[in-house]
């Protein structure tokens, strides 16, 4: 009887731990089915968010083409394209679309001209000044480090003035403890400023707000910075109480076409001040569409051209 016994403790026992096994495997097969599912609704969220924040670019582009007015100023109740779009529900979505200008900013690629060998002497000129307001050591070096990123040859550049070769091609990015080939094309995004030779982050703080990759020679006098006004005349130098002068015209009023552009030649010191550099609009626009689905959400960036409604870049995040 003793062993009879002994024998049903050890099956209760053995179905003990067979019926603990079969839990924890119930259990952990519940657990990575919902994980999964989870994801998989994460990811038809995420989708569904990209398609509409996608629907948001095509939206901010519809925007700028109903924009015919003869100036772009930011704020202003004229300029819609400005005031964007906050929180729009869509579906079991919302979407945020916001709009800005690029034409008050200094364009990177600009440095060259369309043959992307040339340099263009007066954008280059700008960024000589802009590197020297902003208290950047060595503003022929990183100019010259820009030239040589953007620049469709492998021979560093030669600044004629100076005549050092102060610029940074594949022998030096290659030499790198991390080697990588310079770009040679023109730049796409700021984001590429970083494995540009020089160009540290603090650097790329202070530039940032006055640069881009896209738009014209021109610089629309409505949105430009304090810095990049001065930049834009030697002879007669823009000083900083020019450039703030002609911002408080602007903050009375905007300028609104050329006519309006002789008030430049009233501010005291600037009435021998060339216009051509100025401009009342802007070429280049970024929209930045913004859409959450559930728990799905995707950014979607884009730089377009508003004649001709071109797009000119387009990032997925």
């Amino acid at each position: 009887m003793k062993t009879l016994q002994q024998e049903k403790g050890m099956v209760l026992l053995l179905v003990l731990v067979v019926v603990a096994l079969l839990s924890a495997l119930v259990t952990e097969l519940a657990f990575s089915t919902l994980v999964d599912l989870r994801l998989t609704e994460t990811f038809r969220d995420s989708t569904r968010a990209y398609y509409l924040a996608k629907g948001g670019v095509y939206a901010g582009r519809m925007i700028l083409q109903q924009d015919t007015n003869s100036y772009d100023a930011p704020g202003e109740p004229a300029e819609y394209w400005s005031q964007g779009i906050a929180q729009y529900p869509v579906g079991d979505g919302v979407v945020s679309v916001t709009i800005a200008e690029l034409g008050g900013k200094l364009n990177l690629n600009g440095l060259l001209d369309a043959s992307g060998i040339n340099v263009n002497s007066t954008v280059k000129d700008r960024f000589y000044r802009l590197f020297d307001i902003l208290d950047i050591p060595d503003p022929v070096e990183m100019t010259s480090a820009l030239i040589d990123w953007i620049d469709i040859d492998s021979t560093p550049y030669v600044d004629p003035e100076s005549g050092s070769s102060a610029g940074a091609e594949d022998e030096y990015y290659q030499g790198l403890a991390n080697p990588y080939s310079c770009k040679n094309a023109p730049i796409d995004d700021l984001g590429e400023l970083t494995m540009i030779r020089g160009f540290t982050p603090e650097i790329i703080a202070l530039i940032t707000p006055h640069v881009t990759a896209f738009g014209g020679e021109q610089i629309n006098v409505n949105t430009a910075s304090t810095e990049v006004l001065m930049t834009l005349s030697e002879d007669p130098e823009i000083d900083r109480d020019a450039a703030e002068a002609i911002i408080a015209l602007r903050e009375s009023e905007p300028f609104q076409n050329e006519e309006a552009l002789k008030q430049l030649n009233e501010i005291t010191g600037l009435a021998n001040l060339l216009r051509t550099p100025f401009s009342t609009t802007s070429s280049a626009y970024r929209i930045t569409s913004w859409a959450t689905v559930n728990d799905g959400s995707r950014q979607v960036e884009a730089v377009v051209e508003k004649a001709g409604n071109k797009l000119l870049y387009l990032k997925v995040d």
